[in-house]
C-alpha cells in the first residue's frame, strides 16, 4: 500500500484496507476448519498487526492444510497417522514411501543438531532456532526430492514409460515439530512460532512445563506452569499464525501426569493438586531448614536426609486427603457419618471441579465445624517452586482447558499403559466428544516388559479406536541409526568389504532402496539438467555423463 501524504486521503485508504482485511479474516475464520477453535481476539486485532504487505500463503500453510486433511480422514475412519522422529534427508525420503506425517524431535535436535553445535540432553537449553532450522533442513529436502521426481516423471514420452517407473512417492509429507515449552515468555513463543511457519512446519506441539526448568518428558523433576499461563502460550501461537495467514496445526501437550512441581498457585484450577504441610507445629519451612543446614556445612546425602525427615514431619498431603484424614480421625462420628461427610466434600471438590482452595476450605468448615491446617508455602523447594502431585486426572483437567485453543491434546505418560490411555481419552471426550488426541510411543518405555509381542502389534490400532489419531515414536530416527551403524561397524571391522557388499548394498538392491544409486538420489541428474538448460542443452561437466560409476547399477533399481 503506497504511502499517501494527504492525511484525509490516507485515512480513507487505511480504513478501506482495514475493513477489507477484517472481512477476509472473518470469512477465513468462518470455515469449518475453525469450528472447534476458540480465539479471545477479533479479526480487527489481527488485521491491525498484518502490515501493508499482501498476505502470503507460506509453503507451511499449504502443508498445514494438507496435514489437517490427513488428520480429518484418520478421525473419520478411526485410523492413525503413525510416524517417528526424523533426523536427516535420507530418513524423510525413505519415510515418505510409507508414512503420511513426519515428526521432528527436540530431544534428537538437542543431542544431534543444536545450532550451537554443543550436544546435550533434552533440557531445551539449546538455541531457540535449533528445531526450526532442522525443519528448514528437512522441508527443503522434501521440496528438492519432489522437484526431482516431478521432472523425471513429467519428462516421459509414453504411458508405458511412466508405468515402468512405478508409483510416485509423495515426498511432501507434513512435518510436526517440537516447540518444547516455548524457550521463554510469550514474546519468545511468538517469535518461535513465526520461525516454524517461515521454515515449513505444518504443525508444532508445546508443553506446559516451565521454560526455565524444562525436562524431557521422561525425566524426573518436572515442573509445570499454571493452566492459564499455558493457555496464553497456545493463544499466542494461534495469534501469530493468524497474523501470518497460516493454518498451523497446534498440539497441546501436558506433562502434568508425572509432574511434582508447579511454578505458582495463582490458578485455582491447579489447587486440587498442590501439596501442603498439615503439621501446625513446624518451626520453619523446608527452604529455611535446608539453608540453615548448608550454612552449617551440610551437603549431598546429608541434605537429602534432612529433606526426607522434614517431609515426614510436615505430613505432606493434598487438601482433600487432609480433610478425609481429619474426618476419619474424629472419634465422635460413626463410620457411616464419616463416609457421608467425605462423599459430600468430594462431590464438590474433585480433580475436574476446578474448585479453589478457598472454596474447599470454606466447605470443610461447613461440614466439620472447624478449619483444617494446610500450608502449601512451607514445603516449597529451594527454587521457590510449589509441590504438585499430578496424575491422569490432572492431565485430563489440563487437556480440557487446552482443547479449545489447540487441534490435538496429548498427555505425556511414564508407561505405555492402555488403561490409562482409555481413562485420558474418555475424560477429555466426556467434555469434547470429537477432540483429536496424540500419543507418544516413546522409546524411553521398556516395551519388552510393558506388554506382550501380540499387544505391541495391536497397540497403535487400539489407541486409534480411542481417538489417538496421531501417534509417534519420538526418537526412532536416532535409535535406528544407532543400531544400523553399530551393526555395520562391527561387521565391517570383522568382515571388511563383504560386510558392506552383502549386508548393505545387496540389501538395498533386494528392498528397492533408491539410495542405492546415491548420485541419482542426491539429484545429480536433476542438477545436470539445470546445467544443460543454462548452457544451451550441452554440458561437458555433467556429473552423470559418460563414465559415471552408477551405470554399473542400471539393471538393479
Amino acid at each position: 500500500m503506497p504511502i499517501n501524504t494527504d492525511p484525509t486521503t490516507e485515512f480513507s485508504e487505511i480504513q478501506s484496507k482495514l475493513q477489507k482485511d477484517i472481512q477476509e479474516i472473518e470469512q477465513w475464520w468462518s470455515s469449518p476448519r475453525w469450528n472447534s477453535t476458540k480465539r479471545n481476539y477479533t479479526a480487527k486485532d489481527i488485521a491491525l498487526r498484518r502490515g501493508t504487505f499482501p498476505p502470503l500463503e507460506y509453503p507451511s500453510t499449504v502443508m498445514s492444510k494438507k496435514l489437517y486433511g490427513v488428520l480429518t480422514k484418520h478421525h473419520e475412519n478411526k485410523t492413525v497417522a503413525q510416524t517417528f522422529g526424523a533426523m536427516d534427508p535420507v530418513q524423510v525420503t525413505q519415510m515418505a514411501k510409507y508414512l503420511d506425517t513426519i515428526y521432528i524431535s527436540g530431544w534428537q535436535c538437542s543431542s544431534t543438531a543444536s545450532t550451537s553445535n554443543e550436544p546435550g540432553p533434552d533440557l531445551a537449553d539449546y538455541p531457540m532456532d535449533t528445531v526450526p532450522n532442522k525443519v528448514d533442513h528437512l522441508f527443503k529436502a522434501q521440496q528438492f526430492h519432489d522437484r526431482k521426481q516431478w521432472e523425471e516423471r513429467a519428462s516421459v514420452s509414453s504411458v508405458e514409460e511412466l508405468a515402468a517407473k512405478g508409483p510416485a512417492t509423495d515426498y511432501l509429507t507434513p512435518i510436526i515439530a517440537d516447540a518444547d515449552a516455548g524457550h521463554g515468555g510469550l514474546t519468545a513463543v511468538y517469535k518461535l512460532t513465526k520461525m516454524f511457519i517461515e521454515r515449513g512446519a505444518a504443525g508444532i506441539h508445546m508443553e506446559d512445563q516451565t521454560s526455565t526448568n524444562k525436562k524431557c518428558g521422561h525425566m524426573a523433576g518436572r515442573c509445570v506452569i499454571p493452566v492459564q499461563e499455558h493457555i496464553n502460550r497456545l493463544i499466542t501461537i494461534r495469534m501469530c499464525a493468524d497474523v501470518m495467514n497460516s493454518e498451523l496445526i497446534i498440539v497441546a501437550r501436558s506433562d502434568s501426569e508425572a509432574a511434582t512441581l508447579i511454578s505458582s498457585t495463582i490458578d485455582t484450577r491447579d489447587h486440587y493438586f498442590i501439596v501442603g504441610a498439615t503439621n501446625p507445629n513446624l518451626e520453619e519451612s523446608l527452604a529455611e531448614t535446608l539453608n540453615n543446614a548448608i550454612a552449617k556445612g551440610a551437603s549431598g546425602d546429608q541434605l537429602s536426609s534432612i529433606e526426607k525427615q522434614w517431609n515426614e514431619k510436615a505430613g505432606l498431603k493434598l487438601f482433600h486427603e487432609a480433610f478425609a484424614d481429619e474426618v476419619n480421625n474424629t472419634s465422635t462420628l460413626s463410620e457411616s457419618d464419616k463416609k457421608s461427610i467425605i462423599n459430600k466434600f468430594n462431590s464438590k471438590v474433585g480433580p475436574l471441579t476446578e474448585t479453589s482452595h478457598r472454596e474447599a476450605s470454606k466447605l470443610a468448615i461447613e461440614l466439620i465445624g472447624h478449619e483444617i491446617y494446610f500450608n502449601w508455602e512451607l514445603p516449597r523447594v529451594r527454587d521457590g517452586l510449589y509441590r504438585y502431585r499430578g496424575g491422569t486426572q490432572c492431565a485430563i483437567m489440563r487437556a480440557r482447558a487446552f482443547a479449545p485453543y489447540a487441534d490435538l491434546v496429548w498427555m505425556e505418560s511414564n508407561y505405555p499403559d492402555y488403561e490409562q490411555a482409555v481413562e485420558f481419552a474418555e475424560g477429555v471426550r466426556a467434555k469434547f466428544p470429537n477432540q483429536w488426541l496424540a500419543y507418544n510411543l516413546s522409546p524411553s518405555f521398556n516395551w519388552q516388559s510393558a506388554m506382550s509381542v501380540d499387544e505391541q502389534y495391536t497397540f497403535i490400532d487400539r489407541l486409534g479406536k480411542l481417538g489417538y489419531i496421531w501417534q509417534f515414536i519420538t526418537l526412532a530416527g536416532l535409535h535406528t541409526t544407532a543400531l544400523a551403524i553399530n551393526n555395520f561397524a562391527k561387521d565391517f571391522a570383522k568382515d571388511g568389504m563383504k560386510a558392506y557388499a552383502q549386508n548393505v548394498q545387496q540389501r538395498e538392491m533386494d528392498c528397492g532402496v533408491d539410495v542405492l544409486k546415491h548420485q541419482k538420489w542426491s539429484g545429480a541428474e536433476y542438477i545436470d539438467g539445470i546445467l544443460k538448460l543454462a548452457q544451451g542443452g550441452v554440458s561437458a561437466t555433467a556429473a552423470m555423463g559418460e563414465g559415471v560409476t552408477e551405470d554399473q547399477f542400471k539393471s538393479k533399481l
